[in-house]
């Protein structure tokens, strides 16, 4: 092959890659908020591409780590439908600004990474998610009080804040809210939004490549720390400890915390050192809305979007959608995005043929400890005073933290209230075999079926 037949290759590469990338950036800019596109997926670049593998590159480790947790198999899959072949995908971070050139050879040995500086802690904040935008009613009128007092006078008041309920509700709406206000009163402070798992992820990330000294440093200069969902941290020991001092240092300096979760602390099984100091502060529960808070959401992102709904239609989604707020936008951003394609405008029956099928809160299953007992015993071949006894042989303790451990997932019983319904047990057992139940999960996929199989047969979920 001539050296100009082989360059010729090479460009039509590039440009099938680069045409397949750009449709897998308009496919995930519908998917992703738009901070965390524009920071951690927009910047990442395919650099090469070397028979049925493609290098892409990003200007940071936790960019890096964003792109391969959490969206590489959906880029997987459109870039092999555009360009009709199987690949493999590698993602690397290089702060090198410079084009690179595309070449069809075998991949060479990466050069070292020249020291970097330090990379920024915090998740972007999502400006869509502001005070002015959030509607308050019965069931979250206390934590948006809190964290509007917090915007105001940070570190002096409610301090820390946890705001503790279920997914969809507005936790992550307040958190941004309120470090986007106090950046507007302040733009010289220091506002860090992280997940659990963002955490997590940076205190791994610091042990395996020897900055702990860093990573302690970056933490502990923070004014305004904001966790959310700080269940993630549940079963990392190491992880919790890093967590704890952090925790302590921020507070100490008088520093403002503000941490969200899907549960209150006292169902948290974190050390009873971190719950103590949790539990101190201010605790604010948001709950799902009732029907007019329902209602008057609808009527607000309906306005942002430029929507018209009559008050019938606006009922019939707050009816048929009552306890997710995420699932109120979807439902609204669905109905939309129906009417504009087929030229038509909202009406009632429009809105109950698209919404029905695919919206709306089934009927929940109540589950209780006998239910979750009944079925650990059947899948067990255990009698159930065997699960409520003292017994110690393995065929029963194993079975026994297994309904202990999903009496605590699939229940609001508390922890001396499911030790009570196994026989009088105290909490600390009752925690204990949490534990092991989570950490065998963490590494046995078939451990993993098994309470996939109990859990969608006790709910009625078909999984």
């Amino acid at each position: 092959m001539s050296d100009q037949q082989l360059q010729l290759g090479v460009d039509d590469a590039y440009v099938a890659l680069q045409n397949a990338w750009e449709c897998a950036l308009e496919v995930l800019s519908k998917h992703v908020n738009k901070p965390s596109f524009d920071s951690w997926i927009k910047t990442a670049k395919p650099v090469s591409v070397d028979g049925n593998l493609v290098m892409i590159t990003t200007n940071s480790r936790f960019a890096k780590h964003w792109l391969e947790s959490k969206h590489l198999p959906l880029i997987k899959e459109i870039l092999e439908t555009q360009l009709e072949r199987k690949l493999q995908l590698r993602v690397d971070f290089s702060e090198s600004d410079e084009p690179v050139i595309l070449t069809e050879t075998l991949p060479q040995k990466p050069k070292p990474q020249p020291k970097h500086d330090e990379e920024p802690i915090s998740l972007p904040l999502n400006n869509q998610y502001n005070f002015d935008n959030f509607v308050v009613g019965p069931t979250n009128r206390l934590a948006h009080a809190c964290a509007m007092a917090i915007s105001e006078n940070p570190g002096k008041t409610y301090n820390p804040l946890f705001i503790y309920g279920g997914a969809g509700l507005g936790k992550t709406h307040l958190m941004h809210a309120l470090g986007q206000t106090v950046l507007a009163k302040s733009p010289d402070a220091k506002v860090a939004y992280v997940s659990g798992e963002a955490f997590t992820y940076h205190y791994i990330t610091s042990l395996r490549e020897h900055r702990t000294a860093e990573f302690r440093r970056q933490y502990r200069s923070i004014d305004v720390w904001l966790v959310d969902d700080i269940q993630f941290l549940v079963g990392k020991e190491r992880t919790e400890e890093e967590f704890f001092h952090t925790y302590n240092a921020i507070y100490d300096m008088g520093k403002q915390i503000v941490l969200t979760s899907d549960r209150a602390p006292k169902d948290l099984q974190l050390d009873s050192r971190l719950l103590s100091r949790f539990q101190c502060g201010m605790l604010a529960d948001i709950s799902p809305p009732d029907l007019e808070t329902r209602m008057a959401i609808l009527q607000t992102k309906a306005e942002c979007e430029n929507m018209t709904l009559s008050d019938d239609v606006i009922l019939y989604i707050a009816k048929l959608i009552r306890t997710n707020i995420r699932q109120l936008e979807g439902a609204l951003i669905t109905l939309h995005a129906y009417a504009s394609l087929m030229k038509t405008a909202v009406t009632l029956s429009l809105a109950e043929e698209v919404l029905s099928k695919n919206f709306g809160d089934a009927a929940p299953t109540v589950v209780d400890a006998q239910k979750v007992l009944n079925a650990v015993s059947k899948k067990f071949y255990v009698e159930l005073t065997d699960l409520k006894g003292k017994c110690r042989s393995k065929n029963i303790v194993a079975p026994r933290q297994i309904a202990m451990y999903l009496m605590r997932e699939l229940t609001d019983y508390s922890l001396p209230a499911i030790g009570k319904a196994i026989g009088g047990k105290d909490h600390t057992t009752v925690m204990h075999s949490c534990k092991k139940v989570e950490g065998k999960l963490a590494t046995d996929k078939s451990f993993q079926a098994i309470i996939t199989e109990l859990t969608n047969q006790i709910t009625g979920s078909r999984g």
